[in-house]
Formats: C-alpha cells, sequence, structure tokens
C-alpha cells in the first residue's frame, strides 16, 4: 500500500513539475509570434548545449537563420519568453529612438531585496535615472584624453608579456596557449591601471592578484546552476539569499581599493590609473551635488551618490568585464592571424612601416590608433567573434514595435525583455556576405560604407552601449602591435580547423583551447 502511495505521489509531482515546466509555453502562440517548438523546461535551449556537448553560439545563429525573416521572433530561455530582433530597424528602435524605454538591462541576481550588495551599484546593474547618474558622471573617465594617460602603464606590461614569450622561445617552448597568456596580460594590465598596483604574472604565475580574479572570472558548474535558478525561480533564490559571488574575494578587492585610495589621500599621490580618474570624478560628482543641493533638497528620491562603495562597484565592474572580454578578443584576434597568412603578413608590413616611421621613438598612442590595417584586422575579429554575443533591453512601459511602413509587429509589454542576437546578426550572409571568412577589408574605406547600420555592434548599441570600448581595443592593438612585430604566429596540430564547430557551451572557447606556435621574426 505504501508502495502504491508513493508511487500516486511521484506521478502527481511529475505531472506537476510537466505542466509548471510547460504553462508559459503558449505565449508566442497567443500574440502570433514566430518561434520554435519548445522543449519541456529547457524551452529552445537543446539538452547538449545546456550539457555543454554543442554550442550555444551555432544553435543561435541557426535558428536566427530560420526565423530572420519576420523581424521580431520569439525564443523561450527555459521557460522565460523573449523577445528576440532581427531587423536593423527594430534594433535603432529600441537602443536609439525609444531609448528611455529600454534604458533598463534585465534585473539580475543582485537586484532586488539585498540592494545594499556592491555588484547592485555597478554601472552594469543600476537602472534608470541613477543609471543616467552614474554613466554621466564616468563618461569624462573615458575619454581619449584620459585613455592616453593610461598608454605608458599598458605599455609596461606588453614589455613583461613580449618578454615571457622570448623567454618561452630561448627554452626550446615554441608552442603558446594564447587565452591563458593573454588572461595573465589581461590581469597585470588591469591590476596597474585600474587598480594601481604592480604584479607580474608571467614571473609570478600564482600571485594574489589573479588567484582571487580567477576565481571571480570562473564560472563553474554549481555557478551556471545557481543562474539557471535564478532564472527558474527567481523569488525563491533571493528568499533564500543564495549569493551570486563569494564576497570573501569581494572583500579582498575592497581592502585593495581602499588601502589604495586613503594612501593617496594621506600622501597626495596621483597615478594615471582608474582608481585616480574615479576619485576625481567622485570629487566632481560631489561639487556638482552642493551645486545642486537646494533642488535636491526639494526632492530628496532624486539626490544620487557616489560614495567609496559606488567606486568599489565600479572597479570591480570594469575588472569583471575587462578581464575575460579582452582576453576572448586578443585570442580569437590571434587564431584569425595565424589561421589567414596573408592578413598576417599585411598587418606586419603595415606595422613595419609604423616602427621605422617611429625610428628610435617609442610607440604612443596616437600612432597606435591610427594605424588602419590593425583597425581592420581588429574589427574584423570582433564582427566573427563578439566576446558579448547577446545584449538584452527591459522594456520599462507598453510599447508597440513597429516596422518601416509603421504597421504593429508586436506589442511589448512593461517588463518583459527584449534581445538582439549580436552573433547571429554578425554571422547573418544578408549582413556581411561570406560570414565565416576572416574579411579585414570589410573595414577599410573603400568598403566600410557598405555595412548597414545596427548590423555591426561589437560594444553595444546606444547610450548604453560600452563605456570602456576605448581601453579594450588600446589593450588589444598595442599587444597585437608587438607580438606581429617580433613574432610570425602559425597554427600547430592543436589549432581547430573549424573554430566554430569546437566551441561548446554558453563560452566562446574551442575544445582544444587555443594554441599557436610563434617564430622569431628577428626584425625588433
Amino acid at each position: 500500500m505504501v508502495f502504491v502511495e508513493l508511487l500516486i505521489f511521484v506521478a502527481f509531482g511529475g505531472l506537476f513539475l510537466y505542466k509548471w515546466s510547460v504553462h508559459t509555453f503558449g505565449y508566442f502562440t497567443k500574440r502570433g509570434v514566430a518561434h520554435d517548438k519548445p522543449i519541456p523546461l529547457l524551452g529552445n535551449i537543446s539538452w547538449s548545449v545546456l550539457m555543454g556537448k554543442d554550442s550555444y553560439v551555432r544553435h543561435s545563429i541557426e535558428m536566427h537563420m530560420r526565423l530572420k525573416q519576420h523581424k521580431v521572433y520569439g525564443v523561450y530561455n527555459l521557460r522565460d519568453p523573449l523577445y528576440y530582433l532581427s531587423d536593423p530597424e527594430l534594433i535603432r528602435q529600441v537602443g536609439i529612438k525609444s531609448f528611455d524605454n529600454f534604458a533598463n538591462h534585465r534585473k539580475g541576481p543582485s537586484d532586488g531585496p539585498n540592494d545594499t550588495n556592491v555588484l547592485s551599484k555597478s554601472l552594469l546593474s543600476l537602472r534608470d535615472r541613477r543609471w543616467k547618474q552614474m554613466r554621466s558622471t564616468l563618461s569624462p573617465t573615458f575619454t581619449s584624453l584620459k585613455i592616453r594617460q593610461m598608454f605608458e602603464l599598458i605599455q609596461y606590461c606588453n614589455v613583461e608579456a613580449v618578454g615571457f614569450v622570448q623567454r618561452q622561445l630561448d627554452e626550446g617552448n615554441a608552442e603558446l596557449e594564447l587565452k591563458d597568456f593573454f588572461t595573465r596580460y589581461t590581469n597585470d594590465v588591469i591590476a596597474t591601471a585600474a587598480f594601481g598596483i604592480q604584479v607580474n604574472s608571467f614571473k609570478d604565475p600564482n600571485n594574489e592578484f589573479f588567484s582571487f580574479g580567477q576565481r571571480i572570472s570562473e564560472f563553474r558548474f554549481w555557478d551556471a546552476l545557481k543562474v539557471m535558478f535564478y532564472i527558474l525561480m527567481p523569488k525563491l533564490m533571493k528568499a533564500l539569499r543564495v549569493p551570486v559571488m563569494d564576497m570573501n574575494n569581494v572583500e579582498y578587492f575592497k581592502k585593495l581599493v581602499f588601502d589604495a585610495m586613503n594612501c593617496r589621500k594621506e600622501q597626495n599621490i596621483v597615478r594615471p590609473d582608474m582608481i585616480h580618474l574615479l576619485m576625481e570624478a567622485q570629487k566632481q560628482f560631489k561639487i556638482d551635488q552642493e551645486a545642486s543641493k537646494e533642488d535636491a533638497d526639494r526632492n530628496q528620491e532624486a539626490r544620487a551618490e557616489f560614495n567609496d562603495i559606488d567606486l568599489l562597484a565600479q572597479c570591480l565592474l570594469f575588472f569583471s568585464a575587462g578581464f575575460e572580454t579582452v582576453a576572448t578578443c586578443l585570442s580569437f584576434t590571434c587564431y584569425e592571424l595565424q589561421m589567414n597568412a596573408e592578413v598576417q603578413d599585411k598587418l606586419y608590413e603595415e606595422i613595419l612601416a609604423v616602427k621605422e616611421k617611429l625610428g628610435d621613438k617609442p610607440l604612443d598612442y596616437d600612432t597606435l590608433m591610427g594605424m588602419k590595417y590593425l583597425d581592420c584586422v581588429v574589427s574584423e575579429s570582433l564582427r566573427k567573434w563578439p566576446p558579448a554575443f547577446i545584449l538584452d533591453r527591459m522594456c520599462s512601459a507598453d510599447f508597440q514595435l513597429r516596422d518601416e511602413q509603421g504597421e504593429v509587429l508586436v506589442n511589448v509589454s512593461k517588463d518583459e525583455l527584449v534581445h538582439i542576437p549580436i552573433m547571429a546578426i554578425h554571422h547573418d550572409p544578408e549582413n556581411f556576405p561570406e560570414p565565416l571568412a576572416f574579411r579585414p577589408e570589410r573595414f577599410d574605406d573603400e568598403h566600410k560604407h557598405e555595412i548597414r547600420q545596427f548590423t555591426y555592434l561589437p560594444f553595444g548599441v546606444g547610450q548604453r552601449s560600452c563605456i570602456g570600448n576605448r581601453l579594450a581595443l588600446m589593450e588589444v592593438k598595442s599587444l597585437i602591435f608587438q607580438l606581429v612585430l617580433r613574432y610570425r604566429l602559425k597554427s600547430t596540430e592543436r589549432t581547430p580547423r573549424d573554430m566554430m564547430a569546437s566551441i561548446s557551451g554558453f563560452r566562446l572557447m574551442p575544445r582544444e583551447l587555443f594554441w599557436c606556435k610563434l617564430e622569431s621574426r628577428g626584425s625588433a
């Protein structure tokens, strides 16, 4: 009898779970929105992708190609119905024309009751008026003039990175795993250019800063599981206060930043790095707040803050955003150079010409950013392998998405999510013919006018685009310059011939890793 009761309980439990898992799956059918048939609980994410056997990137491109003629199509992310835009005009509407209605990203695990969480104060998580105030405060920090002041700090990291490569070659180690190499480089850049400390992850591979950074950027199975549960059961996860990030790691960076700030204030130290620029932005913010204090007193809700915790939040954001994305961009750029010898040779010719023109003078920021073919190479790498391959926007009030003729395509309700599939749009042959081919000439003066607006979005779109893109490009271009000047990049037996087939899961990472053989050119 007990067995029968248990069997009935399990059957009812299974039925309830099934009904719950498919409860939202009539959403797009009711609204007449094109979509692929979802799988219970998983939605439009296949089990092979979830288990890391297949690539979400390839899956999203294939789905886009099936549904793009509808301009707006639906995707079930597990149980969540999401709108996807395939039409450049609609992307312009959401990203530019009607930005105020789509100013925010989706609410993350750090949003909600525990809003004292430092992550909720970062520029990525802030919303509405608070985001606008912080963006306005931080924007002067990322001008070309301010980024130019950091160039010497980054050049020092370039010297150390190239020195490591040369030591490897001298020891007979011609093969290099690029992702690990570039991750150590970006770690050292962030340490010196953001946190104001000097570390060398090539000479001291287990240094404390790198170790803590690895823990923050690491995305393990349990982390993926937490994210999935936050999507499926956000209220329960927030009620249980399951942390998204190990706060011990945050405490390490908190001590690092606050000690640096106190030391600089006490000793009047000025160093052209991110902490200094943020401290200057904080001072200016307080001056502006005092100037408008009378208005703020009349409206207490409008009074913003930029305290030390807010400053720490931005430092953590720049670390987490720059640590992985820049290393990924460098890895794919070098992969494409080793797989396209004619492109590498043409880039080397430009670099050599610049080197000869400089003579005994060191490379400077303006010369680097003025290199046209280098810019084309990096632009094409970001086209083919954008580190952020999907962009999200949350609708703040009911909104009608219309086509160019004014016809309503879909009614988006408040708090619904609209996504822009950047990777899929970059790989759409209508936007970029032969999308799997690596052709930097797409971005040269003769051809760049052929690129349709809002089909090339490596740094996002509109006011909420990546604020640190100049710094990221400087990091990428400066190290590519030094590497190609000194070494020929060649593929190895372990280098994947079909990168798209080698990528698996939700990350832009090949199963075989990024192996490269370096041969000294003997020219520098």
